[in-house]
């Protein structure tokens, strides 16, 4: 299994809901690595352009005329 947002979501939600371990790309964590695996979903976002996970376009402010 790659390392992918898809994969530590699924196992920052599997350790959510109870599961005493998952292992991703090898990589086995715990309720103990939860903030590493919050660190790691940040990372990954962010390598892939935008800290949501996708593109957000600017508002423009209002005119007043």
């Amino acid at each position: 299994m790659a390392l992918t947002i898809a994969t530590v979501e699924a196992a920052i939600e599997g350790l959510l809901a109870g599961a005493a371990s998952f292992t991703i790309d090898g990589l086995t964590v715990t309720q103990n690595s939860m903030s590493s695996l919050m660190k790691m979903r940040k990372e990954l976002k962010q390598e892939a352009g935008s800290p949501f996970g996708f593109s957000m376009r600017p508002l423009k402010p209002p005119v007043h005329e």
